[in-house]
């Protein structure tokens, strides 16, 4: 990472600049205006007509809220242009605007990610393996059967879903992403961790879907294809919710078995309306039932918020991550936000929390 000192010499990554900023959700006349320069001075900056060294570098990092650093960060670009993003998007659409401000906080996400865990092995490259759904005969279920065997998962409901991506390396983050219609991103650059981005605020039920749905897409799609979305959702169905363990308890389902549906809610912690769905999967109830339980879901109200609060879980492992750079080689917080990218407000914001664990190996080149 440059110091400060070689700011005035380093130019600007254009990619960067435009990231940054639409991160923040601005135009480049709001960049202008924060800046101090015109509008046309951004765009030339943005599509390499010309550099951003010197105090205009300062002045742009300044009024975008990060470090100088970020802005000349050339090495990150080719991990930014390449990685396969997924995506997990609601029914309701999503204007231009906000879905470059996701995508943008999403790769700035990555660059963070990449930089606390440079040093660092969460053995993910050998916990996690891909396994291309094209190879399985566009099987998801299949795919998520065989994890669960070779993860030595017992039979029956998962307990705790983050714990068990903190221990394969998986770094969950939750953000907020400005929009209900973005549930999550994930991305899996080849000799990178696995790192998912789940919009705060989702209800434990749903997170639990949204990233067993995420685990499906970093697994098994190497090139996006038009069933992709369908077939996460098979996938992370499957995953939680294994058809042979609940088959027997969703057999003979009817409308009138709401309070057993909140009984196994409780016991699978996924929502009613996801086991309604798994039974509609794997035929226990027919397309009228559904439609019947449909209507039954908008009348109670549980559409947008359902009975039984599950217990809210949280990703530990960049905690983990922090902890071990202050153990091991004595960073301060200000320290980290360096190695971040990130202001120090910002890092404290987003990544600190209490940290304790330091059980992470360290590896030394």
């Amino acid at each position: 990472m440059p110091s400060s000192e070689m700011y005035t010499t380093a130019s600007a990554s254009p990619r960067m600049v435009t990231l940054v900023r639409e991160a923040k959700g601005w135009s480049q006349a709001d960049l202008a205006q924060a800046a101090g320069v015109t509008q046309g001075f951004v765009s030339k900056v943005e599509n390499s007509l010309t550099e951003l060294t010197a105090e205009r570098l300062v002045a742009f990092a300044d009024a975008l809220g990060c470090p100088a650093a970020l802005l000349t960060n050339h090495g990150a670009q080719q991990g930014i242009e390449v990685s396969c993003m997924f995506h997990r998007r609601r029914q309701s659409k999503i204007t231009v605007g906000t879905a470059k401000k996701i995508e943008a906080v999403s790769h700035l996400t990555r660059i963070t990610v990449d930089a606390l865990l440079d040093g660092v092995d969460t053995g993910a490259e050998t916990a996690l393996e891909r396994m291309d759904i094209d190879d399985f005969d566009g099987d998801a279920a299949y795919i998520a059967r065989l994890l669960r065997a070779r993860w030595r998962i017992p039979s029956g409901p998962i307990g705790n879903l983050h714990a068990l991506l903190d221990d394969i390396g998986v770094v969950v983050v939750v953000r907020a992403l400005d929009s209900t219609a973005q549930d999550a991103f994930s991305t899996w650059p080849r000799g990178k961790a696995p790192l998912m981005v789940v919009r705060a605020g989702l209800p434990p039920d749903r997170e639990r879907f949204t990233i067993c749905h995420e685990l499906g897409h970093i697994v098994m799609h190497v090139l996006p294809n038009p069933e992709q979305e369908h077939q996460a959702d098979l996938f992370g169905a499957e995953f939680l919710m294994p058809a042979d363990d609940i088959h027997p308890q969703l057999a003979g389902l009817t409308t009138r078995d709401f309070p057993r549906l909140m009984e196994l809610k409780a016991q699978w912690k996924v929502s009613i309306a996801a086991l309604i769905q798994r039974a509609k999967t794997l035929d226990l109830i027919s397309d009228r039932q559904f439609r019947e339980f449909r209507i039954k879901l908008s009348k109670l109200g549980w559409n947008t918020v359902e009975p039984i609060d599950l217990p809210v879980e949280r990703s530990c492992l960049l905690d983990t991550v922090i902890a071990t750079h202050r153990a091991r080689h004595g960073h301060t917080d200000a320290d980290l936000a360096r190695i971040a990218y990130m202001t120090p407000e910002a890092f404290k914001e987003h990544y600190l929390r209490e940290t304790t664990r330091t059980d992470l190996q360290v590896v030394r080149s």
